[in-house]
């Protein structure tokens, strides 16, 4: 009996499991090429500035301004970077401090994508006088900038040159060895029942 139920509840994780593979892609693509810039209401962040298109081997700086009580109270402001390049791959994030100005209000940093990345991620942290940091957004990145030559999957835009074409990217393949992986297992489940 409890074999039983046991395989009854992984055939449902499983099912589960197989809808969420074949979502992912779905969903993902639905913002192709859409720069997402994060939501700063009700938050100590006045402002956020990026360039609209971030360049291979260019510079992508970032200007942050507090709102008036965040910067007289000693608040301390940091970023968390990441490239996604057009493999489909992200690289590391990459945790980084910004300057401030003297009266602690615009906070200012940089970096430089690699060569053929599709997009930069950020999410920016805030240490506030007291020790405690808050990261906006709490959870994953709030701020996508695309690049001016993105692909992902079958897709491609930004004015790439004639010879950068979108290709198949290694990202449906993962899903499909997923998918299958989970069709495997739950024939093998219920051929044991």
């Amino acid at each position: 009996m409890n074999e039983e139920v046991s395989g009854y509840i992984m055939g449902r994780v499983l099912a589960l499991a197989l809808c969420a593979l074949l979502l992912v892609p779905l969903a993902s693509a639905a913002e192709n090429g859409e720069n997402k810039v994060m939501d700063l209401t009700d938050t100590p962040i006045a402002s956020i500035e990026t360039p609209d298109i971030s360049s291979d081997g260019e510079l992508f700086p970032i200007t942050l301004t507090l709102t008036d009580e965040a910067a007289s109270n000693g608040t301390a402001v940091a970023w968390t970077w990441q490239v996604c390049i057009n493999t489909g791959v992200c690289l590391t994030p990459v945790p980084a401090d910004l300057s401030g100005s003297a009266d602690g209000e615009v906070w200012t940093a940089s970096m430089t994508p690699v060569e053929t990345h599709s997009y930069v991620n950020y999410k920016v942290t805030l240490t506030f006088a007291d020790g405690n940091s808050t990261n906006y957004p709490e959870s994953g990145f709030g701020g996508k900038i695309w690049s001016d030559c993105w692909i992902a999957g079958n897709e491609s835009g930004g004015g790439c040159p004639a010879d950068v074409a979108p290709g198949e990217s290694s990202l449906p393949a993962i899903g499909l060895v997923g998918v299958l992986s989970a069709l495997a297992l739950g024939a093998a489940v219920i051929r044991r029942r």
